[in-house]
């Protein structure tokens, strides 16, 4: 019964992202150029650390409360997506 308990109230451990494909492998479908080749994976050691930060939100808020411009960027992209949705909405109701 302890356990459940202690299991309850921990935190998560911190795990390190990882890529799921193994180096060398061929990402087909992955091309963005017309005559290009399907890029090939890397180890996880060779592409850049903020690639990694991309998919943690406590990383993009600390990004987001160290520069109060992008900040407010997002909140108004945020308000103008709102804005449009509710002009769309009420367009269709006419």
């Amino acid at each position: 019964m302890l356990s459940i308990f202690r299991r309850l109230y921990s935190t998560a451990p911190k795990t390190n992202i990882q890529s799921f494909v193994k180096a060398g492998t061929k990402l087909k479908g992955c091309n963005v150029r017309k005559n290009g080749n399907d890029p090939i994976a890397l180890e996880d050691h060779e592409y850049p650390a903020w690639l990694w930060e991309l998919l943690d939100p406590a990383a993009q808020q600390a990004k987001l409360d160290a520069d109060p411009l992008l900040a407010a960027k997002k909140e108004r992209r945020r308000a103008n997506r709102i804005k449009i949705k509710e002009s769309n909405f009420a367009s269709k109701l006419k």
